[in-house]
C-alpha cells in the first residue's frame, strides 16, 4: 500500500510541477536555438588585475568553451571591486581570519549599436584563515580570490541565461 501511495504522490508532484510552467533554464528546448547558441556569441572583454584574469577565464570557459567568437553579437564588460576584511580578531589585535568580498559589475552590450542590453552586479564572499606560515596564508588568500571569482562568474552566467531566456525564450 505504501508503494502505491508513493507512486501516486510522485505522479501528483510531476503533474503539479508541469502545470506551473517550470522548465530548466539550460535545457535545449528552453530557447529556440538552445542557450549555448547565445552564450557562444558573447565576447568577454579583458578585465584588469589578477582577479580579473581569473574571472575572465571563468567566463570564457562558461560561455565560449569552443573559443572566442570571431564576430560576436554581444560584448560583456566587467568591472571589479574587492575588499579584504578582518573577521576573527584575537585579544592581541592579531587577525586570524579574513573575508574576501568581490563585486563584479557587468554590462552586456549589443556589438553593433553599443546599447546596454543587460547589467547588474554579482557579489561573492570567500573566507580564509591566517596560518603561521606566510606562504600558507598567501596561498589561502589566492585560493579565496579564485573561489570568489568562480562564484561571481557563475552568477553572471546565470543572469545572462535569464536575460536570454526572457528575450528569446519559448513563449508560454
Amino acid at each position: 500500500m505504501s508503494r502505491f501511495l508513493g507512486v501516486v504522490f510522485g505522479l501528483v508532484a510531476a503533474a503539479s510541477v508541469s502545470a506551473c510552467g517550470f522548465r530548466p533554464l539550460y535545457a535545449t528546448g528552453t530557447t529556440p536555438d538552445g542557450m549555448d547558441a547565445y552564450f557562444s556569441q558573447v565576447f568577454v572583454e579583458p578585465i584588469p588585475g589578477r582577479q580579473g584574469v581569473h574571472l575572465r577565464n571563468q567566463m570564457l570557459d562558461a560561455l565560449t568553451p569552443d573559443g572566442t567568437p570571431s564576430s560576436a553579437a554581444y560584448r560583456l564588460s566587467i568591472k571589479l571591486e574587492d575588499v579584504k576584511e578582518g573577521l576573527a580578531i584575537q585579544e592581541n589585535t592579531q587577525i586570524t581570519r579574513y573575508n574576501y568580498s568581490l563585486s563584479a559589475k557587468y554590462e552586456l552590450r549589443d556589438s553593433v549599436s553599443g546599447e546596454v542590453l543587460d547589467s547588474g552586479t554579482a557579489r561573492a564572499i570567500a573566507a580564509y584563515n591566517v596560518a603561521d606560515s606566510q606562504f600558507a596564508t598567501q596561498s589561502a588568500e589566492r585560493d579565496a580570490q579564485e573561489r570568489a571569482a568562480r562564484e561571481a562568474g557563475e552568477d553572471i552566467r546565470l543572469r545572462l541565461g535569464l536575460y536570454f531566456e526572457n528575450r528569446f525564450g519559448a513563449k508560454k
